[in-house]
């Protein structure tokens, strides 16, 4: 959950009690935080977190260990380090998840490498004003592909759509 309130946007855990309520869990991730994905990023079977760094542009990741707090993994930088979105899927069909910031007219793709670890980005040119990021089969590719293209709404009235043709 996020709060969008001034001073700060920070992300928060809420654990469900089984008694028709919530338990805050503590968290450090930082003020000027947002847009969290819960995704395995390392393969262990719990839920880790990836979030928006609205201070450095990036996202951050941080580990899950089963009982709803997370440990800081690493930051992923946003291209020319400008705030954007991000976004967490499986975009190259390993079953590794992967990690897409977004900034400025530009999107870095992190592949996934397992383990949490990631290989250096590389870069594509995105529209002048480039907002949220979303993945959806848009060429016709068999659903079991696994290779979902990117969509990238721009603000300048547009709409970017990198076509995956990864083989």
């Amino acid at each position: 959950m996020t709060n969008n309130a001034v001073p700060y946007n920070d992300v928060f855990v809420l654990l469900n009690n089984q008694q028709g309520g919530f338990t805050q869990m503590p968290t450090d991730f930082g003020a000027l935080t947002t847009a969290p994905i819960l995704v395995d990023v390392n393969g262990d079977g719990n839920l880790d977190l990836v979030v928006q760094d609205t201070a450095s542009g990036g996202a951050s990741i941080y580990l899950g260990n089963r009982t709803g707090t997370f440990e800081y993994s690493q930051l992923l930088g946003s291209p020319l380090g400008i705030v954007g979105s991000i976004l967490a899927a499986d975009v190259n069909g390993d079953g590794i998840p992967d990690v897409c910031v977004s900034g400025g007219d530009t999107l870095a793709i992190y592949l996934g490498e397992g383990d949490a670890k990631y290989a250096t980005p590389f870069d594509i040119g995105t529209g002048p004003s480039p907002s949220n990021l979303l993945v959806e089969n848009l060429h016709g590719q068999s659903a079991s592909a696994g290779l979902p293209d990117i969509v990238e709404p721009d603000g300048s009235g547009g709409v970017i759509v990198l076509l995956n043709l990864t083989k």
